[in-house]
């Protein structure tokens, strides 16, 4: 059991260290989507400077998700888009873990 649980964190690091990699943020005021590093995304959501957004279903959020993220299924964002900033100029970087 607990080299499952070993090799599920080994899972998730390199996950997240990926989805940091590719990260896109969408900036308002540029009208597009930029590349960021994972090293610029940690710093944004330490302090709050940025929103992560989980895009994968509920049942996928509860077994693993990003600290301090928000759930919306990627089903469902246009209906939850109030949970988003009303301030356009802040950046969400949107994420999931993609197809198995």
């Amino acid at each position: 059991m607990k080299s499952i649980n070993l090799w599920a964190r080994f899972f998730f690091f390199m996950l997240l260290m990926t989805l940091f990699t590719f990260s896109k943020v969408y900036s308002e005021n540029q009208k597009v989507c930029q590349d960021i590093s994972a090293p610029e995304v940690k710093n944004m959501l330490d302090h709050g400077t940025a929103l992560a957004v989980d895009v994968m279903s509920s049942f996928e959020y509860n077994i693993q998700h990003i600290d301090n993220s928000i759930n919306i299924p990627i089903n469902k964002l246009l209906q939850q888009k109030d949970k988003l900033p009303k301030d356009k100029s802040f950046p969400i970087i949107f994420y999931c873990m993609g197809k198995r």
